[in-house]
This record gives structure tokens, C-alpha cells and sequence, in this order.
């Protein structure tokens, strides 16, 4: 008769967990570090992939980008290192959740959001003074605070760093890449929340573009084929959203931007973020060719 013992919570193997509190953010992030899938040498330096929402993204993109380093995708060993945060409450995400992420990821208020943070159930609706628009802060976290950690504690290129950014988090890596270009090299957005406040994305893109001659970037847009019309049609529409920012990009002629823009067909807006994880990574991290940048493969 077999006997049935208890042998803890699980894990996953090669990963630490730090707690980092923020000067710039009035916050306390979860930070989670993969190693790659093979061993490195000692003070052998490799990039970094930051996961926007760690909590949900981090166990996924670490176990993937290990499985395609160890199976013949011809990847790098790199980091991974989960952003999240630590909840007041047990259990998965929840309202509290959403509105951190809401506050740290938007580049400006979005009256729709605020008003449903508002009305969000209790013990996880916002507080009094919440308010929304706070990627600055948040990206002034990256560079001045978590970089530095990462790279005190790892052997890290401090020139290749990538943010991996679904929804939202592709929202703020799309605002980083047109705000603070040199923030990052390579960047993965996901289903970019392009709605977010009257299309602002749209507005800081032709901003970036009447002052810059080149934007030097490795860029990867996805988004699930079934997007469009999920969460009110025209109101979110990001199917659309996205082809329209890539066709501006693209028409921009940046000398050194080179980007990749994938639509997975029948894939929706959670069913997709697996996808975009893996051929997202495979995507900056593969060598630039002529047909990466002639033309969009959706």
C-alpha cells in the first residue's frame, strides 16, 4: 500500500525571491530571479528578461525560455526576473492586484479604469487618495533601484535588458520605448492595452517620431486574433489597436528599429500570453534578417 507524504509547497528549481522595497514607488515588489537553463561560468555575464506581472508571468516565461535554451532554439543563457507584488491577503490575483499593477503600469489616467477601481468589491477597492498614471515612478524603480540590485547580486550585460510586458505590461513598455527609449534594447509587448485613455500610446509615438531620426530597438507585438471585440469591441479593439501602431512604427523608416508583428489566430486575451511569452523570446533574441523587418508575419 503506498503511503501518501506531504513534501511542501512546490518549487521551481534555480530560482531566488527577494523582497525590494521601492524609494520611487511607495511599494514592496516581489522579485523572482531564474537562472538559465544550463549552468554558467563563474562571472559569466548574460542579459536580463524583467516579467511584468511577475505573479502570474514569472513561473511560465522561466520554465519556457529553460525548455527552448535546453531544446535547440538557438537562445542565450539569460536571466528572468519576475516583477510582482506581495498582497495583503492570501490567494491569487484579485482587486488589489489589479490596481497596483494599474497604477504602476499606465502612463496617464483613464477616467473608465479609475471608475472601476472605484467600484471594485471590498476588502481590495482602492483607497481614497489612489491614483493611476504612474509608469514614471515606476520605470525611474527600474533604472535606479532594481537594475542595480540585479546586477549586484548577478554577472549581468548592463547593455541588453529586456521588459516582457502583457496587456498593460505591454502598455508600459511601449510608453518606455517612446518616452525613454534607452531604457531597455530589446522589448516584448503583448497585447498592448492601446485604448488605454483616448489612445494616448498613439499621441507619445508622434511625439517621439517629430524629434527622432532613429529608434534603436529590438520591438516584438502580438496580440490573439480574438481580441478585438472581448471587452466591448471599438472601446478596446486590439487587434486594430495594434496593427495601426505598428503600421506607424513601420512608417517611421527608423534605420535600427527592427520589429516583429504577430497576430495568433484564434487566441485569446489570456489564452495567448503563453504564446506570446515563448515566440516573444525567441524573437528578440534571434539575429536580425531582412525579413524581420520588410514586413509583419500576422
Amino acid at each position: 500500500m503506498q503511503t501518501l507524504a506531504s513534501l511542501g509547497p512546490t518549487t521551481i528549481s534555480r530560482c531566488n525571491r527577494y523582497s525590494l522595497a521601492s524609494r520611487n514607488v511607495d511599494q514592496t515588489f516581489l522579485i523572482d530571479v531564474a537562472m538559465p537553463a544550463a549552468p554558467l561560468a563563474p562571472g559569466q555575464a548574460v542579459p536580463v528578461v524583467y516579467v511584468l506581472d511577475g505573479n502570474v508571468m514569472f513561473a511560465m516565461a522561466a520554465q519556457a525560455a529553460r525548455m527552448m535554451q535546453s531544446g535547440g532554439d538557438p537562445l542565450p543563457p539569460f536571466l528572468i526576473v519576475g516583477v510582482g507584488y506581495q498582497y495583503r491577503r492570501g490567494g491569487g490575483p484579485n482587486w488589489e492586484y489589479v490596481g497596483l499593477r494599474c497604477r504602476d503600469y499606465s502612463p496617464t489616467s483613464d477616467p473608465w479604469m479609475m471608475a472601476a477601481l472605484r467600484a471594485s468589491p471590498p476588502p481590495y477597492g482602492v483607497p481614497e487618495d489612489f491614483q493611476l498614471g504612474g509608469a514614471a515612478a515606476f520605470l525611474a524603480f527600474f533604472n535606479e533601484e532594481l537594475k542595480p540590485f540585479i546586477a549586484a547580486n548577478y554577472a549581468v550585460e548592463a547593455g541588453d535588458q529586456t521588459p516582457l510586458g502583457f496587456s498593460l505590461g505591454g502598455l508600459f513598455a511601449l510608453n518606455t520605448l517612446f518616452t525613454a527609449p534607452g531604457s531597455f534594447n530589446r522589448y516584448i509587448a503583448g497585447s498592448p492595452a492601446l485604448a488605454w485613455d483616448g489612445r494616448v500610446m498613439f499621441d507619445r509615438e508622434a511625439a517621439l517620431a517629430a524629434t527622432a531620426k532613429d529608434l534603436s530597438a529590438d520591438l516584438f507585438l502580438s496580440v490573439g486574433g480574438l481580441e478585438e471585440d472581448e471587452d466591448g469591441g471599438a472601446s478596446t479593439a486590439r487587434v486594430s489597436n495594434l496593427a495601426a501602431m505598428e503600421a506607424a512604427l513601420r512608417g517611421r523608416r527608423y534605420p535600427s528599429l527592427r520589429m516583429t508583428h504577430h497576430v495568433f489566430p484564434d487566441e485569446t486575451h489570456f489564452s495567448v500570453m503563453a504564446a506570446t511569452i515563448s515566440r516573444g523570446i525567441r524573437t528578440v533574441f534571434a539575429r536580425p534578417s531582412d525579413a524581420r523587418t520588410a514586413a509583419p508575419d500576422a
